[in-house]
């Protein structure tokens, strides 16, 4: 795929002229430049600017074009503006050329269109592969699916029926998301988490204070309905930062903590059916929260969240289409 976006003079033209193009001018002519190492080192001293994050994957790009690319692989441009695919073949080797679109764009293929479709043409796994914000990338899972669209072989029955199977983008956007941030709190240190946790309580209207490092006699937060802790219930909380599950005798022991008090055990590692049991016909009543669970009340929460605490997991809200 190589996308021209909407850029006017990239979507207007690629299909009249039978040639898809790419920028980052600032690169210079691209002949001399073999290895994927040699574009990196080009693309870092032509864009100082950029974060050391940005500079590998748009050097990538740029090398995907000019050296990965072979003649008479399929290749797809997608104008955003009519929601049209196009699919041809790619007809020559990378070519500078400042002529054939503008000097913007001079890093140009020759193309021969064969096909021209609606985006719907294809199943929502492959709609959702497209959707990419890479300029150039690879759609090699889906090359069967291509190829029967540009041969006339593909049915809308066909269509229908993988769409049926793939997950929703929704789905698969938040699953990778909640994996993300998994990953992030399993790199918190077990006092950071504690504090997190702490946080958590105060964004949904508690009051609550996390123990200093040291001896907290089972208890790692406080937790009450007001300031003093005279009024409501008292929760006590403790934390765990582990790999492996809660045992039943980690259970019996923080539930001998409590007495009257109502308690939250949260547990990154998960609870043995035996502590869940232990819990279930405690004398007083015990919440517990694994890493999934609370990483739910995280992101329901996160807006009430301090400053420090935001900044400490990081998150942006995005809105996705949920159909």
């Amino acid at each position: 795929m190589v996308r021209a976006g909407n850029d006017n003079v990239l979507a207007g033209q690629v299909e009249v002229k039978s040639s898809v193009a790419i920028g980052w001018v600032e690169m210079g002519d691209l002949t001399g430049l073999t290895t994927r190492s040699q574009f990196k080192q080009r693309y870092e001293a032509t864009h100082a600017e950029d974060s050391q994050s940005r500079i590998p994957v748009n050097a990538g790009q740029i090398y995907r074009f000019a050296r990965v690319m072979k003649t008479g692989d399929y290749i797809l441009t997608y104008i955003q503006a009519t929601r049209i695919m196009l699919i041809g073949t790619i007809t020559s080797e990378y070519i500078y050329d400042k002529a054939v679109f503008s000097k913007e764009y001079p890093y140009v293929r020759r193309v021969k269109w064969i096909e021209k479709v609606s985006r719907d043409a294809f199943s929502e796994s492959a709609r959702n592969s497209m959707g990419s914000v890479l300029t150039v990338f690879n759609l090699d899972n889906h090359i069967e699916e291509i190829h029967a669209i540009a041969t006339g072989k593909k049915k809308q029955l066909d269509i229908e029926e993988v769409a049926e199977e793939a997950p929703s983008f929704y789905e698969d956007v938040k699953s990778k998301a909640n994996e993300l941030i998994s990953d992030h709190i399993s790199h918190l240190d077990g006092y950071q988490l504690q504090d997190l946790v702490a946080a958590l309580f105060r964004a949904m209207g508690y009051h609550a204070i996390s123990s200093p490092p040291g001896r907290d006699r089972g208890v790692d937060i406080m937790i009450t309905h007001d300031p003093l802790g005279l009024e409501g219930l008292r929760i006590e909380a403790q934390v765990k930062h582990w790999k492996a599950s809660v045992s039943s005798s980690d259970m019996r022991s923080f539930l001998g903590t409590l007495r009257n008090d109502h308690g939250v055990f949260v547990s990154t590692g998960g609870f043995t059916s035996e502590a869940q049991s232990e819990a279930a016909h405690a004398q007083t009543p015990v919440k517990l929260l694994d890493r999934d669970e609370f990483i739910e009340l995280l992101l329901e929460n996160y807006q009430s969240l301090e400053p420090a605490f935001q900044a400490l997991v990081p998150l942006r809200k995005i809105w996705i289409l949920n159909v």
